[in-house]
This record gives C-alpha cells, sequence and structure tokens, in this order.
C-alpha cells in the first residue's frame, strides 16, 4: 500500500515540474473592424475585460493601438468586443473569432 502511494506521488509530483516548466503556447486572439474594414489582433498578455486596457495591432495602420474594453459579448461566430481606442480617442467595434 505504501509503495503505491509512493508512485501516485512520484508520478504527480513529475506531473505537477512538467507542466510548469514546459511553457505553453499562447495565442493571439484575431479579429476583424468591420467599420474601418482592418483586420484587428490582440497579443498574448492582454485580459480583454470590461474597464482594463488592452493593446491591439491594426493591421491597416500596421501600429499598435492602446484601448480600454468598454464590453463584450458573445454572439453567433465569435465575440463582440467595443473598445475605445486611446490613441484615437474614438469608440471601435471588433468582432473577435473564438
Amino acid at each position: 500500500m505504501k509503495i503505491r502511494q509512493n508512485k501516485k506521488n512520484f508520478f504527480l509530483a513529475l506531473f505537477t515540474i512538467a507542466n510548469i516548466a514546459i511553457p505553453t503556447a499562447s495565442n493571439a486572439w484575431s479579429g476583424y473592424d468591420y467599420d474601418n474594414k482592418t483586420e484587428i489582433d490582440i497579443g498574448p498578455g492582454n485580459l480583454v475585460r470590461e474597464g482594463l486596457i488592452i493593446q491591439f495591432y491594426d493591421n491597416r495602420t500596421d501600429n499598435f493601438h492602446t484601448a480600454r474594453v468598454l464590453f463584450s459579448e458573445e454572439i453567433a461566430g465569435g465575440t463582440r468586443l467595443q473598445i475605445k481606442d486611446l490613441d484615437s480617442e474614438k469608440e471601435r467595434t471588433f468582432i473577435m473569432q473564438n
């Protein structure tokens, strides 16, 4: 019984160490701004929650922008994200792919 418990603990510890030591891939969140006819990418490390500040890449302007998240909602085919672009001082709506 004790040997079986030691094996469980060993494999549990090994599994935990492997999950911590091996980096996981973080993907950008891609979408489209239909009003400005441009693709949008929100990079890893951005927590997209109401009231928080994020950075996104606008393919049309070939620049990163800073924005405040106004709200997000699930829609058919993705997520509608309403932001205030702090660089242009304009509100924008993105349709992000899930």
